[in-house]
């Protein structure tokens, strides 16, 4: 068949079309990406541009927002039109599936009891949004029913709401001091369509303690009537199941303001990366009090303070809402850093922190596969975490990997000078000296002494290290560090935890 010259244009015309067509719904459902917008249910799901005439301004708060992906309500009443009800008797039916009934382990995520009683708030950044929020989409906003996520620049990823948590901060205080600078590129950055990865950096993390008290104050305008808020870092995973047996127990009008505990001098306050939650009668308060002192006085205090988590309990004191202790439920260690001891043994994993897309995704198919065994009421355990994650990557040679031992620490001098640590290298041992010389006499002399768990030795250093407490660690790859191997004393490991066993119930108790 010969195509002529006006046929072969009109076809490439046709291809050309095509081509764009599946471009451009590409980018707008399959593509996450950043855009400068706010999705508003009352504008019917459209977007608007962010700082039009209707958007959020500072001092004024949405009470009545819905999540980006509400559903529009259907009369399931409504008769269908005569001909749409002929045109589909046409058509065959088809093979109706089996009907499952609603089981403690079948039930979706998103309507657990309980769900809807909690609102999951990230804080996060522009420079890492793209690195950090996907995976939580996948993961635990996709059973979350209520959720907000909080940023330095305001607009959609992928048709979620993103919150600008700094424009309430005043004008004059961004006037004076250089860390808004920073802010101000982001909104330049984001005009100009530039890549927001390129600003990651030191001058994000300055500008991260002005996020909190707008934030806490904002999420609680978003949802009002929630009775648990739970906030969180863009690092941090949540167990789903285990969150909502905890809230369960809890009284959301008890103002409670909970966490993984530290302390600035007399202050104690919960740590960012493990979560905190704040129940809705500490909410209350604290949104009472901050409209009376944030402008005059918190704000101005934020800027001495090192963070925005020790602001925060700062500001909830001035609010007359006490901190707990949530440790270990809520805790800022995650898999490969946590000390795997008896203390938290038969406790509830709550959160974990400092952990990539990679370490969440794993955590929460264990999870799934947790409640597709076990139901919504059987919360997984720390021991049960160790099982998992811990215990078949034990061995006595792990090479290349870090094992994070630090309790003794046997290194040789460069000279006789005493090494400045915590051994005295002319008291020790010959055996001792001798395990700073190879990997096989460092493992020999961790199995001589009754509390060694585990060791690893650094041959460039001709260091040795013990560790007394389990702890997994992470590969080494970094020049310097690929010479580090680590191994355990698997036998003892196993005899100890078995001491451990069984746990006769949750330990859901935490520190108040």
């Amino acid at each position: 068949m010969i195509i002529s010259p006006a046929r072969g244009g009109t076809a490439k015309i046709i291809i050309a079309l095509a081509a764009g067509s599946i471009l451009l719904f590409l980018w707008n459902y399959a593509l996450p990406h950043y855009s400068n917008t706010i999705i508003h249910a009352e504008n019917g799901g459209k977007a608007k541009p962010a700082g039009g005439e209707e958007e959020y301004k500072p001092g004024e708060f949405f009470q009545d927002a819905k999540p980006a992906n509400a559903s529009t309500t259907v009369e399931l009443n409504e008769t269908p039109p005569k001909d749409e009800i002929q045109e589909k008797a046409k058509k065959p039916s088809p093979t109706p599936l089996p009907v499952h009934e609603e089981t403690a382990t079948n039930t979706k995520c998103s309507e657990v009891k309980g769900a809807d009683d909690v609102m999951i708030v990230l804080k996060t950044s522009a420079a890492d949004i793209y690195d950090k929020l996907p995976e939580h989409l996948l993961t635990l906003f996709a059973c979350a029913p209520h959720y907000a996520i909080f940023s330095d620049l305001a607009g959609t990823f992928s048709g979620h709401n993103v919150y600008d948590a700094l424009e309430n901060v005043t004008e004059g205080t961004r006037r004076e001091h250089d860390e808004f600078k920073f802010y101000d590129k982001i909104q330049k950055y984001s005009t100009e369509a530039q890549h927001l990865s390129d600003l990651k950096g030191d001058s994000s993390k300055d500008l991260d303690k002005w996020k909190f008290l707008p934030m806490v104050y904002r999420a609680y305008k978003l949802r009002p009537a929630t009775k648990f808020f739970v906030f969180i870092e863009d690092d941090t995973s949540l167990s789903w199941t285990n969150l909502l047996q905890w809230l369960s127990r809890l009284d959301s009008r008890i103002p409670l303001y909970a966490g993984a505990p530290s302390n600035v001098g007399d202050l104690r306050f919960a740590q960012r990366g493990g979560g905190y939650l704040i129940s809705n009668a500490a909410m209350k308060l604290y949104t009472n009090a901050y409209e009376q002192r944030y402008a005059s006085k918190w704000e101005k205090r934020t800027a001495s303070e090192c963070c925005g988590d020790v602001m925060l309990a700062i500001a909830l004191d001035d609010a007359h809402v006490e901190f707990y202790s949530a440790f270990p439920l809520l805790q800022g260690e995650s898999v490969a850093s946590l000390d795997w001891t008896e203390r938290h043994w038969c406790a509830p994993v709550v959160s974990w922190h400092h952990m990539d897309s990679n370490d969440i995704d794993v955590v929460w198919n264990f999870q799934q596969s947790w409640v597709r065994d076990h139901g919504w009421q059987t919360p997984y355990l720390v021991r049960h975490a160790f099982a998992s994650f811990v215990s078949p990557r034990l061995s006595a040679d792990h090479n290349a990997w870090d094992n994070l031992s630090q309790d003794t620490r046997i290194k040789k001098p460069a000279d006789n000078a005493a090494i400045e640590d915590t051994v005295n290298w002319n008291g020790l041992s010959e055996a001792e000296k001798n395990a700073t010389i190879s990997f096989d006499n460092c493992r020999k002399q961790c199995e001589a002494k009754e509390q060694c768990l585990q060791y690893k030795y650094r041959k460039g250093e001709n260091e040795c290290v013990f560790g007394n407490v389990v702890r997994l660690g992470r590969a080494v790859s970094g020049e310097g560090e690929k010479d580090t191997r680590s191994g355990w004393v698997v036998d003892r490991v196993n005899k100890m935890v078995k001491k451990w066993e069984p746990c006769a119930e949750p330990s859901w108790k935490f520190n108040q």
